[in-house]
């Protein structure tokens, strides 16, 4: 009885031995090194490894102060997918597959960092059709060749009729040309493609006003409005026509607004600090009228606030 029990583990062990083996023969070993586009290593960095023959299978390394790091691959089989993740770095995803008992499998990566894959974008955009044209226009700006910036817009526009920046931009400075009807043609193109752009709708309320086409302007008024309800210089021009009118309480919250959302706003200083004066409020109306002086000493409205104040 005792023999027959030693039989059977000595089995045992001998089928443990072989399983072993076949095990091992499958394995192998990998080791890499993470680095910086310079060379630097780049310690802390995550490598994960992935297969997408086995869904449950994920491996997580960290790599050392020197950027290194090695694991072991149990099964060299099948093929595999490194991930590269570091702080400030663009992730790096590259596929592998090692032989099975090999021990000599290296890896380098270099990492880009964030500003530097910016960068690269950057440059790639620059080559396709209308960004081209719309940096070349950019830079006639700079020099104040209008004429020839205007030119680029419109050229950057023709090759990508969906560039937004080429249209706003090609609105600003048409209008600033004084050619309302370009500057309307442009906004509208933006406004087009981005019914809600602010700029290209304060471009095709101004160009359209200027034109003398007052139901365009007050349908892009109405739209501006709701999307910018805080916008000074409509709250002011609101306030403006309640004080045409001697509302001064209707006026009232349209020029706090104002000044909430710009206390530097000359015009709303000036009539609030008379509005305060007409309510009895004389440190409060001395308190504005000397803000709208600070801010515009030599304003159309200067020598008024300097006169009101002398009384005060």
């Amino acid at each position: 009885m005792m023999h027959r029990h030693l039989m059977t583990c000595v089995a045992v062990a001998g089928l443990l031995v072989i399983s072993t083996t076949v095990h091992a023969g499958t394995q192998a070993k990998i080791e890499g090194r993470v680095m910086d586009l310079a060379g630097t290593p780049i310690a802390a960095a995550t490598v994960t490894i992935t297969t997408t023959e086995l869904s449950t299978f994920k491996k997580v390394i960290t790599t050392d102060e020197k950027g290194e790091f090695q694991t072991l691959i149990l099964d060299a089989t099948r093929g595999y997918n490194f991930l590269i993740e570091a702080e400030g770095f663009q992730p790096l995803e590259s596929p592998f597959k090692v032989g099975a008992g090999s021990t000599d499998n290296a890896f380098n990566f270099n990492l880009q960092s964030e500003d530097q894959a910016a960068a690269a974008r950057g440059i790639q955009q620059l080559e396709q059709p209308g960004y081209k044209e719309l940096a070349e226009a950019k830079e006639l700006m700079t020099t104040g060749d209008k004429e020839a910036a205007r030119t680029k817009f419109e050229e950057a526009i023709a090759a990508r009729p969906d560039l937004l920046e080429a249209y706003a931009r090609l609105a600003e400075l048409t209008y600033g040309m004084g050619d309302m009807e370009g500057a309307l043609a442009a906004a509208r193109g933006c406004l087009d493609k981005a019914p809600e752009s602010i700029q290209c709708l304060a471009i095709a309320i101004n160009a359209s006003g200027e034109l003398g086409d007052e139901a365009s302007r007050d349908e892009y008024m109405v739209l501006y409005q709701k999307l910018n309800p805080d916008d000074p210089t409509i709250l002011f021009n609101e306030a403006a026509g309640l004080l045409n009118n001697l509302d001064d309480e209707g006026a009232r919250p349209l020029l706090e607004r104002c000044l909430a959302a710009a206390p530097d706003f000359p015009e709303c200083n000036f009539e609030y600090g008379m509005l305060l004066l007409r309510s009895g409020d004389m440190e409060g109306a001395k308190t504005h009228l000397q803000k709208y002086l600070e801010i515009a000493p030599d304003g159309p409205l200067a020598s008024t606030a300097e006169e009101t104040i002398k009384y005060l």
